[in-house]
């Protein structure tokens, strides 16, 4: 179906207020940004934002959501090597360089998340959608391990429901660490990640 002009501009609006809203609460952070930052970023009028979303914290969760457009098929990396040629250490690097390029429009977009988690967590219904996304990020690496696990870098045995959800709680406290204190050192992350999976 050919989209109209309307539509076309509709979209394109979209587009601007996902991506001005990822800049501003990556520099600002979740509570300190407002819709005029977001809005002053496109162009746009707060009518616009209107016509797209009904709060800040919807807005978010749209961004959720195209972050999670954004990164398909990292868990594929992977599959494009051997594992007779290549470590999982090898492996681990190649996939989180992929991941992290497909975010580097969110940096530390891990700290946004606390930011956005403190100011909602007393919203049954926010804290309920960041929990389901949670559980969708969970099953995410479950499909990395699993393919992780058919290619031979890690055991059959390992549960891999609770390794991804280790996975997830290591890299965030590595990279909220980073952050805050002694900046990142990549080698000390895949290593641990390494060890977590061996």
């Amino acid at each position: 179906m050919i989209k109209n002009k309307f539509q076309l501009k509709r979209e394109s609006t979209y587009q601007l207020l996902i991506e001005a809203g990822m800049k501003c609460f990556s520099e600002k952070g979740y509570t300190a940004t407002t819709i005029s930052d977001i809005v002053e970023q496109t162009g746009q009028t707060k009518g616009a934002f209107y016509g797209h979303f009904e709060s800040k914290e919807q807005l978010f969760m749209h961004i959720l959501n195209d972050q999670v457009d954004m990164t398909a098929g990292w868990t594929d990396i992977p599959k494009q090597f051997n594992p007779a040629e290549t470590t999982l250490e090898e492996v681990m690097r190649a996939t989180l360089t992929g991941l992290a390029s497909m975010l580097a429009s969110c940096p530390n977009w891990i700290l946004v998340l606390v930011d956005f988690y403190q100011h909602s967590k007393h919203d049954p219904v926010m804290n309920g959608m960041l929990k389901d996304k949670y559980r969708e990020w969970v099953a995410g690496v479950e499909t990395l391990v699993i393919v992780l696990k058919e290619k031979g870098w890690i055991s059959h045995n390992k549960d891999t429901r609770r390794i991804a959800m280790q996975i997830i709680a290591f890299n965030e406290g590595f990279i909220v660490s980073s952050v805050l204190f002694d900046g990142f050192d990549e080698q000390a992350l895949i290593e641990g990640l390494v060890k977590l999976l061996a």
